[in-house]
């Protein structure tokens, strides 16, 4: 499979576009001789079944939740015209049963806050499909049964020939049973997709693979296969093996195989440890092999003449390796090959002339190198080729329409962020249809492309950052039937989005757009309820324009949004209470408008939310305790500047996963709540797990004060941990309990009316990077153990009632503007005066003498 790095942008963390080439995977997903998803919906309806098998399908139906009502039609006496179902049709028996989840695949699998109603769940299997006497082919794949092993009963289906149970949700140990099906030509029981809902599956002996002497596919990808011994001598019984897929499955792979599968076409052993870090030798005797994927397997060095036997070598696969430019010259020799993926390597210099030599040639990623250079003229000369993906270099030049003429099968193109341009005439009618385009960083300006008016199939357009300075024209969008993906960000486009609502037009054919960026532009006037129709919509970032009026009541009406960003331009009014609706919503900003008023109270019901950003408004409430309460998977929850008051509810405690709290700037009173260190995220000193980057479809902005400036984190989101209360009317001392948040990076409570001591355990919070608690009341002296925080590169303590002397050595000598500490008359020692003799600095809480 293909699968693009979710990092699009220079910054590997432009969370802007994260979502958008996950979209690519969904849309681009190469076809392979294993085959990935359903097979199609089961049906046969000229025979009524055997009574018995119908009992024994309601009774499996029973043993199910099917929340969407997908085995609605399971009822009645003929079971064989039911959906899923097929059955003899000389005996009436049922012979093959596809529950495969069939449902259109979108960002929202690989959401984890994502509910799949679609999915068929259920805490147990029931047993009575053992009385499908002569099932032949049964697939579950992509359901929810997540939490229960496979059966061990599906070992009793003798008469089987095709199974499935990829994306599923099984878990534990693989039954060995399973080797009791000798018919099995197909067994699929690892993770064809790369999706929130996987198998986690082991398995410490494959002797049970040895006896399905029919199998001609094999996939376990993804199954620990850490602790099993002989694996290759397993696979090797195998005869009729055609299709392998053994893709992660912990395996330290040979360099020295003696290998029988001679009828082998297809592999799969990347992201596995090969012992020796280059190709082995053995894979020279698949002389079948026509599908190899070795990606994410470290390897690199000579290739020699490993592929020269290779005659049949359709597909290769390298990506995530250390090959460099002298391989991919090799390569250029097979003949044979159709798609070359080469992306995240070591290619370095120019393209290869030689690459012309590939002739068959229909896919080519080079993309994530260190490529420059022009593109040389050869490849211009791939007659078959359908995708180009070279962007993330540093390739150079003017593309103009002669480099297209001959790329009349073309249908993907990825140039971004290389120091290309593109110049066409205004009436350039290009040979070729595309589908994706994504161009970002690629300059095409200042108009806006004519030529994309001729392009009637477009799915995804990427195109950031493109210097266009223009109003989108009035064709725009009435073309555009099959749009799925727009990112037309950071550009100077103009005018009203009224221009854009043609999309939407409801007469045309449905337009299914999932994700829409048109931030960092100039565009004025209100959000247009037209924006409403695109009922598909799962991402939609307007954020930095300039943009006014009140949020859509409308808005609420589109149900799959999962992020959601019109911050940063002149919105007013109250929030409405109809974004209650977006139960499925995972990350909200509103920051950077006028909104007044009191957060609606229907906001609690989005508790898929993990980052809530309402920062600088003029919200007038309290903070709600809901908030607390419901919204458990908050991870960024940002307040600041705004009219909030009352104290800080008690009720945030049980934001578990909290990992950035920001409420600076509000008219807060009473005391900081004790149970702060109930913040288990940031108890941990282990950055937020990766899938956090699903939800940061946007440059995330969490502003936090630092040093006494303001600091955009978008790089290093995920292991940002800070507090930051500053500016606001607390009192009460700082409590013991947050010294336990040993990953806190950034604590601030300046500009507050905090009294007491410093607490002695700040020493604890080893990873603090910054620390301001100045402008309090904060008395005694500074904890000797302040100087152990070796991290620490920016300190206020100014303007307090501290005394003693200012501990020494380590990180604090490097904190040499006295400016942090005046404003405390009784502070002596460094950068301030010299203490008096009785009153010497200390060093990890050792006094001088």
């Amino acid at each position: 499979m293909y699968q693009r790095n979710p990092m699009r942008h220079p910054n590997f963390l432009d969370t802007t576009s994260s979502l958008l080439s996950l979209f690519l995977f969904i849309t681009i997903l190469v076809t392979s001789q294993i085959p990935l998803g359903c097979t199609g919906q089961a049906h046969s309806s000229n025979f009524t079944c055997i009574e018995s098998e119908r009992q024994a399908l309601l009774q499996f139906r029973d043993s199910l939740i099917d929340e969407s009502n997908r085995l609605s039609s399971w009822i009645g006496e003929d079971c064989c015209s039911w959906d899923g179902i097929s059955c003899n049709k000389v005996i009436g028996h049922v012979v093959k049963l596809d529950l495969c989840n069939s449902e259109q695949l979108g960002f929202e699998f690989y959401s984890h806050w994502y509910h799949c109603r679609s999915c068929l769940a259920g805490d147990h299997l029931s047993p009575s499909l053992v009385n499908l006497t002569i099932l032949r082919h049964l697939d579950l794949s992509l359901n929810n049964f997540s939490g229960i092993r496979i059966p061990t009963f599906l070992g009793l289906l003798k008469d089987l020939r095709y199974l499935n149970l990829s994306n599923a949700g099984f878990v534990g140990e693989v039954p060995h049973h399973l080797g009791n099906l000798s018919h099995l030509r197909y067994l699929d029981i690892g993770v064809a997709l790369r999706r929130i809902i996987q198998n986690k599956l082991t398995s410490n002996d494959l002797e049970w693979v040895a006896r399905l002497s029919s199998l001609e596919t094999l996939s376990l990808n993804s199954v620990d296969l850490s602790g099993a011994q002989d694996v290759f001598r397993a696979i090797n019984m195998l005869p009729l093996l055609k299709a392998l897929d053994l893709e992660g499955c912990g395996l330290t792979v040979p360099h020295l195989l003696h290998v029988n599968s001679t009828s082998l076409s297809s592999l799969d052993l990347s992201a596995n440890q090969f012992i020796n870090p280059t190709i082995p030798p053995w894979l020279r005797n698949l002389t079948g092999l026509q599908d190899l994927n070795l990606r994410f397997c470290y390897l690199g060095g000579e290739v020699h003449d490993t592929f020269e036997q290779m005659t049949s070598l359709v597909k290769l696969d390298l990506y995530g390796n250390r090959f460099d430019t002298s391989t991919l010259k090799c390569i250029c020799n097979i003949s044979s090959l159709t798609s070359l993926q080469m992306s995240e390597n070591n290619l370095q210099g120019s393209i290869p002339s030689e690459i012309g030599q590939l002739r068959k040639l229909t896919r080519l990623y080079l993309f994530f190198n260190e490529l420059n250079g022009t593109i040389p003229s050869s490849l211009w000369e791939l007659t078959k080729l359908q995708t180009l993906e070279v962007d993330r270099n540093s390739l150079t030049g003017v593309l103009s329409e002669h480099h297209f003429v001959k790329l009349r099968e073309l249908n993907s193109l990825y140039i971004s962020y290389n120091f290309l341009s593109l110049h066409v005439s205004s009436s350039w009618v290009p040979p070729f249809q595309l589908r994706h385009i994504t161009m970002d960083s690629i300059e095409t300006g200042p108009q806006f492309p004519n030529w994309l008016r001729t392009q009637k199939e477009i799915e995804v357009l990427f195109m950031q950052n493109v210097s266009i300075s223009d109003a989108i024209p009035s064709w725009f969008g009435v073309h555009f039937n099959y749009l799925k993906a727009l990112d037309l960000s950071r550009n100077n486009l103009e005018g009203s989005l009224k221009s854009f609502a043609t999309v939407a037009d409801v007469d045309k054919e449905a337009i299914k757009i999932e994700s829409l960026y048109l931030s960092y532009n100039r565009f004025t006037g209100s959000i247009p309820e037209d924006l409403c129709r695109l009922k598909t919509l799962m991402v939609l970032d307007l954020s930095n324009n300039h943009l006014s009026g009140s949020i859509p009541l409308c808005l609420g009406n589109l149900r799959h949004l999962v992020a959601l960003s019109l911050s940063d331009n002149n919105l007013c009014g109250q929030i409405p209470s109809s974004l209650g609706n977006l139960e499925e919503l995972g990350t909200l900003h509103l920051s950077g408008n006028k909104f007044d008023g009191k957060l609606p109270s229907s906001m609690q019901n989005l508790i898929r939310l993990q980052i809530l950003d309402l920062g600088e408004n003029g919200i007038k409430d309290i903070i709600p305790v809901w908030i607390g309460e419901r919204l458990s998977d908050l991870k960024f929850l940002r307040l600041e500047s705004n009219n909030f008051r009352g104290g800080i509810p008690d009720k945030f405690c049980q934001l578990l996963h909290l990992q950035v709290l920001n409420l600076a700037h509000n008219n807060l009173s009473g005391f900081i709540p004790h149970c702060f260190n109930n913040f288990t995220m940031m108890v941990s000193r282990e950055a937020a797990s990766a899938d956090l980057l699903m939800i940061n479809y946007f440059e995330l902005r969490l502003l936090n004060l630092k040093g006494g400036r303001e600091l955009e984190y978008s790089k290093n989101l995920l292991s940002v941990k800070s507090i930051i209360l500053s500016a606001n009317n607390l009192v009460g001392e700082i409590p013991d309990e947050i010294m336990d948040l040993v990953g806190l990076q950034i604590f601030n409570l300046s500009k507050n009316h905090l009294n007491g001591r410093i607490p002695q355990k700040i020493g604890n919070l080893k990873q603090l990077e910054t620390l301001d608690l100045s402008m309090n009341e904060l008395n005694g002296e500074i904890p000797p153990s302040l100087s152990g925080l070796n991290s620490l590169s920016s300190l206020n303590l100014s303007y307090n009632k501290l005394s003693g002397p200012i501990p020494s050595g380590n990180q604090l000598q490097t904190l040499t503007d006295p400016s942090i500490y005046e404003g405390n008359i009784g502070l002596c020692g460094k950068p301030l005066n010299s203490c008096p003799a009785d009153e010497l600095p200390t060093e990890n809480g050792r006094t001088h003498s």
